[in-house]
């Protein structure tokens, strides 16, 4: 069996960044599980509108800023956990950066490969 080609443009890091997801109906909370500048894997309290693009504040726990972006759906799948707690997985593409988020999370990537 051939093995899967990777489609990143951007390397990902392995995180555990509380999130809130904004739509236009509703905020959902959730918890970013990768991260790169392209975008994130979160794991949502509620399945977000893969219509409408998204808003997401997420916050980097060795910055004092909050990271700012907007983005949109590309995957979804529902998942059961233990706690119930978080009952989606959903991969987001950020589409912009709000003010000076791009340069937040290119220092925070850095920050945890240093970690490595």
């Amino acid at each position: 069996m051939a093995a899967k080609r990777e489609r990143r443009k951007h390397q990902r890091v392995l995180v555990s960044w509380p999130v809130v997801v904004v739509t236009p109906q509703r905020y959902i909370g959730g918890e970013a599980k990768n991260i790169s500048v392209g975008g994130a894997s979160v794991v949502c309290t509620r399945d977000p509108d893969r219509l409408e693009p998204l808003r997401l504040a997420i916050k980097i726990p060795t910055s004092e800023e909050l990271l700012q972006a907007t983005g949109i759906v590309v995957w979804s799948k529902l998942q059961a956990q233990p706690n119930d707690l978080y009952g989606c997985e959903t991969g987001i593409r950020f589409t912009s950066f709000i003010g000076k988020s791009r340069q937040y999370l290119d220092e925070a990537i850095l920050e945890c490969f240093r970690k490595k």
